[in-house]
């Protein structure tokens, strides 16, 4: 197709170059123009000025010839005779044919290997227009193996087409290997990891694996350090295996640390404040207002103080203090059945290790009027005065709401000293009711140690 459109364009360039080649001798030739609005200029080439617009059909007198421009006379649009130059390209010799095509004609097929053509005639001048129809898809068989791939080389494979022969050829990626069974190279232990491996039973190819390191074989715990009122406890226990030992710290409560926050802060800086040590407000945040006030609680009753940190021995000092400070008709006692607080407080043993014993107590207030709780206190047999020799095992200064579904709970933990092997250890809680002021003691628990935990 696009052979025969060169051949036809090199004829009709023949045929006009020959018809235009006289008239620059002659007077005049009659040509016609073959574009739609094809430009007319003031002179030869496009640079001097665009004159009009003359339509596909129309007929010019050609004056000479000057290169690729004609030099014309023709009729503009408004019927005014004029004289200009026109593109050569854009005249013929014959007027031309706008042609009605007909439909379609399939003269040769198209196949996967050969183009195809097809052909239209133009129902007025009877001139015919080729195209080229494009080539089909192949008509592929079914995939066949050439060489098989393993785990070492790669495969092949080839399809072939059914309707001209052509073949196409793919690779095959390499196979996975087939390895034996993992091998123990090196046992794992808690000291170190271990290793193992396999082999490829096609080509050889070892592959080896981590094995990770093994927990500790620990054994029961121990006490190193006996928990106290005045410090931490601490434990350990030993591998049985390699002999590695491990430590933690069994903490007394309650206790703080420098920037710890809590109700329990907040209930030592209101205790403080109420001794009037002034430890600023009471925020729950551990600062250093809170270590000056404390210093000076500590200078003025003999107890020892060491900055950054509260252990419960200073904090049993500071709740024994304020307990003392409060007036005798401040404290309302443990409150009748019409009472408006009336407290119910459970402990009870959760365990017994490591030189220390762990408690969980519930606090519920099923009076009429809500209260903050102050601390939980802890005093050794089965009948003490709570206003003496009392331990602070919580200190804390949460709101507690009327009504069993609004209890506080919580655990502790005390040195297994406490008390005696055969003895007893007693609890009550305080609390101040929300208006009043008021103090109130919670029922009195007692816990016996005789069937230790």
């Amino acid at each position: 197709m696009r052979v025969m459109k060169k051949l036809l364009t090199a004829v009709l360039a023949l045929v006009l170059i020959a018809a235009l080649a006289a008239p620059a001798l002659a007077d005049t030739i009659t040509m016609y123009v073959n574009k739609d609005q094809a430009k007319v200029y003031h002179g030869p080439g496009k640079k001097t000025g665009e004159m009009s617009k003359l339509p596909f059909g129309g007929s010019v007198e050609v004056i000479e010839t000057e290169g690729n421009w004609s030099h014309i006379n023709y009729i503009n649009k408004k019927g005014v005779e004029r004289s200009g130059w026109i593109a050569t390209k854009h005249l013929q010799a014959t007027a031309p044919c706008k042609h009605k095509w007909g439909p379609w004609e399939v003269i040769r097929k198209a196949t996967c290997s050969k183009v195809g053509m097809r052909q239209h005639v133009c129902t007025k001048c009877g001139t015919k227009k080729l195209e080229e129809i494009e080539t089909t898809e192949h008509t592929w068989g079914k995939w066949t193996v050439t060489k098989q791939a393993s785990c070492t080389k790669s495969g092949e494979r080839v399809h072939k087409c059914k309707v001209c022969g052509t073949k196409e050829t793919k690779k095959l990626g390499k196979s996975e290997h087939s390895y034996s069974a993992w091998t123990v190279d090196q046992a794992a232990t808690c000291a170190a990891a271990g290793s193992q491996s396999r082999v490829c039973a096609l080509c050889g190819n070892k592959e080896t694996e981590v094995i990770p390191q093994l927990p500790h074989t620990f054994g029961e715990w121990s006490t190193l350090v006996p928990l106290s009122r005045e410090a931490d406890g601490e434990r350990g226990h030993t591998c049985a295996v390699c002999g590695t030992e491990e430590r933690e710290t069994v903490p007394a409560t309650p206790a703080f640390t420098r920037k710890d926050r809590g109700e329990g802060v907040r209930a030592a800086q209101d205790m403080l404040n109420a001794l009037g040590f002034d430890a600023g407000k009471a925020d729950g945040i551990y600062g250093p207002k809170l270590d000056r006030a404390f210093e000076a609680f500590a200078d003025e009753n003999g107890v020892a103080f060491a900055e950054g940190w509260l252990k419960p021995a200073q904090l049993d000092a500071l709740v024994s203090r304020w307990i003392e400070s409060v007036p005798d008709e401040a404290w309302k006692g443990e409150g009748s059945d019409d009472a408006p607080i009336k407290l119910a407080l459970t402990v009870e043993p959760a365990g017994t290790s490591d030189g220390a014993r762990s408690f969980n107590w519930t606090l519920t207030n099923q009076g009429s009027t809500g209260c903050a709780l102050r601390a939980v206190l802890m005093g050794a047999g089965a009948e003490h005065d709570f206003r003496s020799d009392d331990m602070a095992v919580v200190l804390d200064s949460e709101k507690l709401k009327p009504g069993a579904k609004n209890s506080l709970s919580g655990s502790f933990t005390v040195p297994e000293s406490l008390g005696g092997s055969d003895g007893a250890l007693s609890f009550r809680a305080v609390v101040e009711a929300d208006k009043t002021g008021e103090k109130w003691i919670s029922n009195a628990v007692v816990v016996e140690l005789g069937n230790r935990q």
